[in-house]
């Protein structure tokens, strides 16, 4: 091969092979940086999750905490609410403590979540009533009734104590379609509700209808022991010589 010929064929390898090396480390070279690009993307992955799980833990101890206090605070209300606690059934003016956790369940029930609100608006409404204001524990009642985040259990209870406490003087046919939504098979006040109905009956002078349920309460095992019990009591009272269950 002429000497020239030579020398330019490997002056042209020797290029290629530059070209092949500047070509793989720019190769080289992206691939770095992509790396880096990821490796920043992931870094940035990790932080969010880290300071995600950080801010959901913070915020679980801080309802957790708020919740502590409300129940501290619900506690501490319900032990002055029963300081001298009046009989059932009798009207008596409220003493100091019993003022003073009116007021702590009153704000309590500003901050505290749903089950606990309820369960101070109850406390407030009986101490209300045994007070002799039977106006504002009516209110309070239909709150509690009324409120959907309240567990049913307490939802139901306090539409059954609206109901009660006014028996003698509401409309009936307001206060039976109240009673409707509380006498089914599945209702926890079930007992209470068909009692009441029959305590309607006879309040309308339906005196056979009233017998007829308290004939089937006093033989209901799935009722309380209470209900039953005051069931044959009115059987007696009306005659019938009934002792069931």
């Amino acid at each position: 091969m002429h000497p020239a010929r030579q020398q330019a064929e490997s002056g042209l390898n020797v290029a290629d092979d530059i070209f092949r090396e500047v070509d793989e480390e720019m190769r080289a070279e992206r691939l770095r940086a992509l790396a880096r690009r990821y490796m920043m993307l992931a870094g940035v992955i990790v932080v969010a999750i880290c300071i995600g799980g950080g801010a959901w833990q913070y915020n679980a101890w801080r309802v957790q905490q708020a919740d502590q206090a409300s129940a501290d605070a619900y506690f501490a209300a319900l032990k002055n609410a029963t300081a001298a606690h009046a009989p059932d059934g009798d009207v008596t003016a409220l003493n100091a403590q019993q003022k003073t956790a009116l007021t702590q369940l009153e704000t309590l029930e500003k901050t505290a979540r749903p089950p606990l609100r309820a369960l101070s608006r109850m406390e407030r409404a009986a101490l209300l009533v045994n007070s002799g204001d039977t106006t504002q524990a009516l209110a309070l009642w239909a709150q509690v009734n009324a409120d959907q985040a309240a567990d049913p259990t307490i939802s139901s209870l306090a539409g059954l104590l609206w109901v009660q406490h006014q028996i003698d003087t509401a409309d009936p046919a307001m206060l039976r379609s109240r009673l409707a939504l509380l006498d089914g098979a599945q209702q926890p006040w079930r007992g209470l509700a068909l009692e009441c109905e029959a305590l309607l009956d006879l309040r309308q002078g339906h005196e056979d209808d009233a017998r007829h349920r308290l004939e089937r309460l006093s033989m209901d095992m799935n009722v309380s022991d209470g209900v039953r019990t005051r069931a044959d009591g009115l059987l007696q009272t009306l005659g019938t010589g009934h002792a069931g269950g």
